[in-house]
Parts: C-alpha cells; structure tokens; sequence
C-alpha cells in the first residue's frame, strides 16, 4: 500500500528504531512486531526485541521460537531494558543492531514520548472498529513532534475488498500515513503457536508483511534485499537477555 512521503526529523547514523506503540489492547501490536522482526531477520539485519507490553506476548513467541534446535536462532536477540532506561540505552543499540523493534505497553504515557523521541519510527496499529479507530487519537497527539509516525490496519475481515477497512484506511489516513494492512486470517495466529511467523509460513500472510516490510523499510532509510533475494537464515545462539546496551 502506497503512503505519501512526509517531512520527519533527520535518521541518526547507525541502526534504526521501531516503536510499536497502542492506547488499546487486541490491536494486534505483538503480532506486528514480530512478524517486522521476522522480515527484517530475513533481509540480512540483527535484530534486537524489546516487550515492554505488560502482558508478555512477545517474550512468550520468542520463548517458543527458541525452545528447539530448529527454531534457536541467533537472531531476534530478546534484550530487557526498562522504559526509563530507553533513551539513554538507545545509542548502544544503534551501534549494535540493524533494528530494534520495540512494543510498548497501551499506554499514552509520557515515558511512551520519552521513547519515541529516541526513535526513528512510531508504527500504530489499528483494527477498523470504532472503538480502535477511537483510540488513535491520543496515540497519534502523543507522537506528534516527536518522531515520524504511520499506522498499520491490522485484522481487516474480508482482505482489500473489505468496505469496513476502506472507510478505516480513510479515516486514519487523515491522521498520519497508513504504511500497509494485514487481514484477519489464521496466517498469523497458527505459526505463533510454535514462535514461527505467517511471514515465514504463511501465503498471503507472507505477501502482506512483505508490502509492509517493504514501506517500513524505505521509511527508515533500510536496504531492503528483494524478497526473492533473502539470505537464509543461520541456526544459533541462546537468548541474550541485557539490561542495558553497551
């Protein structure tokens, strides 16, 4: 999906960070990060994670990711960081990952602007119902000025053609540059079950994600290698668990 170029701060040098950021839960923000990760992990980048969500989610997939000789991977790498840690801790991820894909917890919090200020990119995913179209608001003024923004339309029922999504793609369109969608569909709940992705596993989940992966990837001044062109990926290292980047 095209989004329109928007005047944004100047990228610092060095790897990017991806602040994935909700005011309501079921959004399907994890979900977003993860299959991101899982797409970049396939373009040739180091990838750091970052679950700040309460809830634990992305913890749990990389969990399960990384249960088996098969899914040990040396990439994602999980870090656990505090969030008032973030803004200090931000030049040492730069200097040692490709991307950092952070999910925050729901929360419209100044800590959450504390973080976005440090970002390269604020993602803010919505699902085309009044109440999560309700909720972008607050997130949207949270961000303003502090990083460059975008949303994503996530669980679109009935794909492309879907009327709901359209009239949600329009409404949030006129907040910010929506970057792509995902619909509803078990691509992407099924391979998260075993810490896998529906980028890795999936069909249309895999051609969605990569639309998206693609835009993100531009937006945050990324290489990205053709989708035909992925490196594969290399078996791996235990989980890395730090409170601060060197």
């Amino acid at each position: 999906m095209e989004c329109e170029k928007t005047q944004h701060k100047d990228t610092p040098s060095g790897g990017r960070i991806l602040l994935v950021t909700k005011l309501k839960g079921g959004s399907g923000a994890t979900t977003t990060c993860r299959e991101l990760a899982a797409a970049a992990v396939a373009h040739g980048l180091d990838v750091a994670l970052i679950d700040l969500d309460g809830q634990g989610g992305l913890t749990r997939w990389w969990s399960r990711r990384t249960r088996d000789a098969e899914g040990q991977r040396s990439r994602p790498t999980l870090l656990e960081i505090p969030i008032e840690r973030l803004p200090t801790a931000a030049g040492g991820l730069r200097r040692r990952y490709g991307l950092t894909v952070i999910d925050s917890p729901p929360s419209v919090h100044a800590a959450i602007r504390a973080v976005a200020v440090v970002s390269d990119l604020a993602l803010v995913p919505s699902r085309p119902t009044v109440d999560d179209l309700d909720a972008v608001g607050p997130v949207a003024r949270l961000l303003r000025g502090a990083c460059d923004q975008g949303f994503i339309l996530t669980q679109v029922p009935g794909g492309k053609r879907s009327r709901d999504g359209a009239e949600a793609l329009q409404r949030l369109a006129a907040l910010a540059p929506v970057f792509g969608s995902t619909s509803a569909r078990l691509d992407y709940s099924r391979p998260a079950a075993k810490g896998r992705t529906g980028y890795e596993f999936g069909t249309m989940a895999h051609h969605e994600i990569a639309a998206l992966w693609r835009t993100v990837a531009e937006r945050l001044g990324i290489a990205s290698l053709p989708d035909d062109a992925k490196p594969s990926l290399e078996p791996v290292v235990a989980r890395e668990t730090r409170h601060g980047a060197a």
